[in-house]
């Protein structure tokens, strides 16, 4: 009977221990959990893949060809005070935007200083606009961020903005990170998002005075909306404590970056400047001009706005969403101090900023159901409709300039939208919704290619053609072939590109700027009689100066500026898309040219 019970012992024992082994095996993961993981390509969905997309093509209008333009009289001015900076016998500094100016001069220690490392900075901050709209999935729905990010990307004067010398770029990312931030806090609370919250709002102070108006915008559209239709998410209120570390990592990012990371403590002083240029720009007189100029330059540049903004307004209000009832009391503030600040074109970029945001949030609801069969149907007709039409009005403004009686494309062009108003119509019986969602899908996407078009156009090839309303004042294409001049004729006489003796009577930030590598040259603003230098360069709208010696002269073109004038046809309208559409105008450009005067013996030398 032992010999019974050990057995039976034993095999309760091999049982038990088969069980076990079962269950491990069963536990236990035969790969492990980084194993287990998917690569990145299979975890990726179709909108981020399409989000990659957008950042692409923003990245692509953004940084290519930064030096294919100029700098002009403004980015010049800014650009020099940061080189000087890095010289041994520096003047004394003019800081216009402080967090330019520190980002910047820490960059061209590394890289050099060139017209694309002087636009390096805004580039990157203009790109990183174009991300955040992915922070707020949860406020506008993936779509809705897609279609933010998208017109951020292919915005003509967000575009044109980071590619400019100047803080406006980093204050427009720093306003939208505070948007994002304070959104985020007022759903739930967190430590991470407090922090960002404190730096964004550092960063914006030591930026640009452009800062200052989406500030008191957001706050009015804040303070507006609580008072008529609060937002009941909004329940976190932070203590004391809390706002204690905001202000503290805010402190602490404005001092180091208006200080160029404690090593200027000046920028201190630049920083109370911003506000008080900012405090400048209003003004309750001037003309008529100066408060249409910046609506103007709204419905040239972002047409979108236009077409799609009332209605999206008109959909937050009737919705009344928390978001949609925020950007639109947003984007109203931002029309208002438009009027209280008279021709600040900058201002324009709120008005941008929001609208966008809207037209995100709007497809965001509209679409958050998905689309149907019917709904790409009709984004497909109305998208073939309306480009249709698009086509047959251009072809009608080419045809024009030689028959103004040839109305055929018009003809076309209103059947299309007859055609398209009849499928519409037709469709909207069987599917309102499906309808609906297509032919404001249809839209967005023949806007976003056509802004694509007036995007690449202003930042690529006219932005420094004063006929475009963005442009005030900006530097001539000839700058750069005087530069090539001085270079040749520096390397036959001295046989160095910079040892020229130069002078020049002509005191401009731009040639301040692009003649900073020639050691010996002087800038000053008038010529004495009988002068003697090797290169002499004087306005080309005074009488021949009296020089020491002979001197061959040569005519280039230094500042391009716009003129006021009279209508130049009885057409001003077909002018104007003419304009827009080819970059056909017979406008003329007013110029200030100088003469380059080379000593006749180098020249001839040379």
């Amino acid at each position: 009977m032992e010999n019974l019970d050990v057995q039976s012992n034993s095999m309760d024992t091999s049982a038990a221990s088969r069980t076990t082994s079962n269950e491990e095996l069963q536990a236990e993961p035969l790969l492990s959990p980084a194993q287990y993981e998917s690569p990145l390509l299979d975890r990726l969905s179709v909108a981020d893949g399409l989000y990659i997309l957008v950042i692409m093509a923003a990245a692509m209008i953004r940084f290519v060809n930064l030096d294919a333009i100029p700098l002009s009289p403004a980015e010049a001015s800014q650009a020099f005070a940061v080189w000087q900076f890095a010289q041994p016998n520096q003047a004394t500094l003019i800081i216009e935007s402080p967090a330019y100016f520190s980002l910047t001069s820490v960059l061209i220690t590394l890289l050099g200083s060139s017209d694309t490392v002087m636009r390096l900075i805004p580039a990157f901050f203009g790109l990183g606009l174009v991300l955040l709209p992915w922070f707020l999935r949860d406020r506008l729905g993936t779509l809705g961020a897609l279609v933010t990010a998208s017109f951020f990307s292919v915005s003509p004067l967000l575009a044109v903005t980071s590619r400019t010398v100047g803080g406006e770029s980093i204050a427009l990312f720093a306003l939208m990170l505070i948007a994002v931030a304070g959104l985020k806090l007022a759903q739930r609370y967190s430590s991470k998002w407090l922090y960002v919250l404190g730096a964004a709002v550092g960063l914006g102070l030591v930026s640009a005075p452009l800062i200052y108006s989406g500030l008191v915008t957001l706050a009015a559209a804040r303070w507006t909306q609580q008072k008529i239709a609060p937002d009941p998410s909004a329940a976190n209120r932070l203590v004391r404590s809390d706002w204690i570390k905001a202000t503290t990592v805010g402190g602490a990012v404005l001092i180091a970056v208006s200080t160029r990371f404690f090593t200027l403590p000046a920028g201190i002083g630049a920083v109370a400047q911003l506000f008080g240029s900012w405090l400048d720009d209003f003004q309750l007189l001037g003309n008529g001009q100066e408060l249409i100029e910046p609506f103007l330059a709204l419905s040239r540049y972002e047409a979108v706005l236009l077409i799609l903004g009332i209605a999206a307004i008109v959909w937050a209000v009737w919705r009344s969403r928390p978001m949609g009832t925020l950007l639109t009391y947003w984007l109203m503030a931002a029309l208002i101090l438009i009027l209280l600040q008279r021709g600040i074109l900058v201002n324009v970029l709120i008005v941008s900023l929001t609208g966008y945001l809207l037209l995100g949030e709007t497809t965001g609801q509209l679409l958050k159901n998905g689309l149907s069969r019917w709904s790409w149907v009709a984004a497909g007709v109305v998208l073939f409709l309306s480009a249709l039409m698009l086509v047959n009005l251009a072809r009608y403004l080419r045809v024009s300039l030689g028959d103004s009686q040839q109305l055929l494309n018009i003809w076309l062009a209103l059947l299309a939208l007859a055609v398209a108003a009849m499928a519409v119509y037709f469709f909207w019986s069987i599917h309102d919704r499906a309808i609906i969602q297509g032919s404001w899908l249809g839209i967005i996407i023949l806007l976003l290619l056509f802004q694509w078009g007036t995007a690449w156009q202003l930042t690529q090839i006219s932005a420094n053609d004063p006929r475009e309303r963005w442009i005030q004042q900006a530097t001539d294409d000839e700058l750069p072939v005087l530069l090539d001049t001085l270079e040749k004729i520096s390397q036959s006489a001295t046989n160095s590109k910079y040892d020229l003796e130069l002078y020049s009577a002509v005191d401009s930030s731009v040639l301040h700027w692009y003649l900073r590598d020639f050691w010996q040259a002087r800038i000053e603003q008038g010529l004495s009689p009988g002068a003697q230098y090797e290169v002499i360069i004087s306005r080309a709208d005074i009488d021949q100066p009296l020089l020491g010696s002979d001197y061959l002269g040569s005519d280039f073109g230094l500042i391009r500026m716009g003129t006021e004038q009279e209508t130049l046809s009885s057409t001003p309208i077909t002018d104007a898309l003419r304009w827009w559409i080819f970059h056909e105008s017979a406008a003329p450009i007013a110029e200030e040219r100088i003469i380059l005067w080379v000593r006749s013996d180098l020249a001839y030398a040379e």
